[in-house]
């Protein structure tokens, strides 16, 4: 076989029972069988494991035990995305969720490229000296040019995360997009009675101010998910001690 193919021999991992097979590169890739039959061990615990042990060990990493496999090879780094739901957070990505985006900042934070900001040469981050000293109960790292030899502060994976202060963008502050509310929801000229949220007047009918309370409870429990007869009963108990 080439390098065209992942060779994994002899895995006896978990449920395997010394199989040996050579998956395509470069090419989806599915594993089908009954439950129970291995696939999950020969994908993460075997295949994936393997790719993450031997990508930190050329990166003089230890750690990650071996998987009960005699070879695997011709790997590449590997991620793993898991098929369970992950909440809908605007903050979440494909990157952040398989964790490449953590391999990215890490790239850019050491061999990336700046301008100096006394010589304005170009320096790759590589070729600096770094030192970190703490001021303030904080460690703070930072660059020497090779080139002027001034002190700069040093990009730190911080600086290439849009959920950081050092990294998010001062006007979508991350989120990529402006959050703001509109000028026209509420008339200043009127009363909550008399139809002050302009949005509440196409979908309720507001008699006074005590059943505006209680819609924004009621609004809050369906959010929360709350059974709609335990609302009812709640919305019954709120009424006699606001009439």
């Amino acid at each position: 076989m080439t390098n065209q193919y992942i060779e994994i021999h002899h895995a006896y991992h978990g449920n395997l029972k010394n199989i040996s097979l050579c998956i395509p590169r470069n090419q989806i890739t599915v594993l089908t069988g009954a439950s129970g039959s291995g696939k999950s061990t020969l994908a993460i615990d075997v295949l994936y494991q393997e790719c993450q042990r031997q990508y930190l060990e050329a990166m003089a990493y230890q750690g990650i035990n071996k998987p009960l496999v005699e070879d695997v090879l011709y790997t590449s780094p590997a991620i793993q995305i898991t098929p369970y739901a992950y909440a809908n957070n605007p903050r979440s990505t494909v990157g952040t969720i398989s964790d490449v985006y953590t391999d990215l900042r890490m790239i850019y934070e050491k061999i990336g490229e700046r301008e100096c900001p006394f010589c304005h040469k170009t320096i790759r981050f590589i070729d600096c000296l770094e030192t970190v000293e703490k001021e303030n109960n904080q460690f703070i790292v930072y660059n020497d040019c090779p080139h002027c030899q001034k002190r700069m502060h040093a990009y730190t994976r911080s600086h290439f995360s849009f959920n950081t202060k050092e990294g998010a963008c001062p006007t979508y502050h991350g989120l990529g997009q402006i959050l703001s509310i509109k000028d026209n929801i509420i008339d200043e000229n009127l009363s909550f009675e008399e139809g002050a949220i302009l949005f509440l007047r196409h979908n309720i009918k507001i008699i006074n101010f005590s059943l505006f309370i209680m819609y924004l409870i009621s609004l809050v429990l369906i959010i929360m998910k709350i059974p709609k007869l335990k609302i009812i009963h709640l919305y019954k108990k709120l009424s006699c001690y606001m009439e």
